[in-house]
């Protein structure tokens, strides 16, 4: 009895390996091929504010890149672009490499790596194995990923798992399975779906603007924040300043000319708060009738006078409703980032406590 269990166990736990390490190197097959069509989504999202005229396809490019730059996942994973004839535009672990063109490059086993991701994403996009150095080290690992072609910009983008590291999460799961074997597969299985899906979920649901107003959202500010943090850390005389603005009195729009009267009211304030800013000023809106402007200055009176500028330009719009007139006016609250000293969050709030001290002061004032 105990040599048929102690065959059974190993029969089982060679079974169990093999079956696991399938399983889990197709479920990684589908995750890469997956975030690299969102990846793709984000990107065709940037060239559509091109072609509508409402960024340069440069500042487009530049968004689509910060943003998936930032993107990554798990212990190893990441996103990176080339172009068409194998320049590296884009790779957030091997910025020396950035702007060369690697078409030439091989690995340890002498394939032409950068070659084959652009015939494979010309082709329609699919899977390669290759040899690539790991984050923060030199020496190349054994990686599957997917890769994808955005013709418009001539862009292949791709992103993958590093097989090493999924070797070792599949050998970790058999030494917990000599334990307590059925239990410990069932919650390996199980959290390594959850976990991919998560992921999956979070970055497909990542909404770059808001529906209404066409403004940014709280979420891509969120994003776009580390880059913003580094530009600082460069532009040390520079002043990155969030401005925080509100509407005067928005309630009593919404409950005196009702709630459509008010949406107009909020995508019209949006349009003025585009066109008075700069092209590298970001402007979201942060929740209801609150907007955010986050922006680089030379000095505090720039600051001044952009927020001013809005505030003059939102009080000359007039509305009607069923024949009645009516205005509206902002209030807005000022705060420099001081680095290293705070989080841009703190900056927020600080911003957010001027906001109410205009109020308090009167409304339709800017306060610093």
């Amino acid at each position: 009895m105990s040599i048929l269990i102690a065959v059974g166990s190993v029969t089982f736990l060679v079974f169990f390996y093999q079956s696991f390490s399938d399983s889990l190197q197709q479920e990684k097959k589908t995750q890469s091929k997956h975030l690299s069509e969102v990846g793709i989504g984000i990107i065709k999202h940037f060239h559509q504010l091109a072609l509508s005229g409402e960024v340069t396809s440069s500042r487009a490019q530049h968004f689509a890149m910060k943003a998936l730059e930032s993107a990554t996942y798990e212990d190893n994973g990441y996103f990176w672009i080339n172009s068409g004839e194998g320049i590296l535009l884009m790779q957030p672990y091997t910025p020396e490499r950035v702007g060369t063109n690697q078409i030439n490059w091989t690995d340890i086993n002498g394939k032409y790596i950068f070659l084959e991701f652009v015939r494979k994403a010309k082709d329609g996009g699919g899977w390669l194995e290759y040899y690539w150095p790991k984050p923060n080290s030199k020496e190349e690992h054994p990686k599957i990923s997917y890769v994808a072609y955005f013709k418009p910009w001539n862009w292949v983008l791709g992103t993958g798992v590093y097989l090493d590291d999924m070797q070792k999460n599949v050998n970790w799961a058999v030494i917990k399975a000599s334990g307590i074997i059925l239990m410990s597969y069932i919650v390996y299985i199980v959290i390594s779906i959850l976990a991919a899906n998560f992921f999956i979920n979070q970055l497909g649901d990542l909404s770059i603007r808001d529906n209404l107003t066409n403004l940014y959202t709280k979420r891509f500010l969120k994003e776009i924040l580390p880059s913003l943090i580094k530009k600082k850390e460069r532009d040390k005389d520079q002043l990155l300043a969030a401005i925080f603005i509100d509407i005067d009195y928005f309630k009593k729009v919404n409950d005196t000319y009702g709630h459509a009267c008010g949406d107009h009211v909020l995508s019209q304030i949006a349009r003025v708060m585009q066109n008075s800013l700069r092209p590298l000023d970001l402007c979201i809106r942060y929740g209801g009738e609150e907007f955010v402007v986050v922006g680089f200055f030379e000095n505090k009176s720039l600051i001044v006078e952009c927020a001013e500028r809005i505030r003059n330009e939102a009080s000359e719009l007039t509305f009607s409703h069923n024949g009645l007139e009516f205005n509206t006016t902002l209030s807005a609250g000022i705060a420099i980032y001081m680095h290293g000293e705070e989080s841009f969050e703190d900056t927020l709030k600080r911003a957010d406590q001027m906001l109410y001290h205009a109020k308090d002061m009167g409304r339709n004032r800017v306060a610093i």
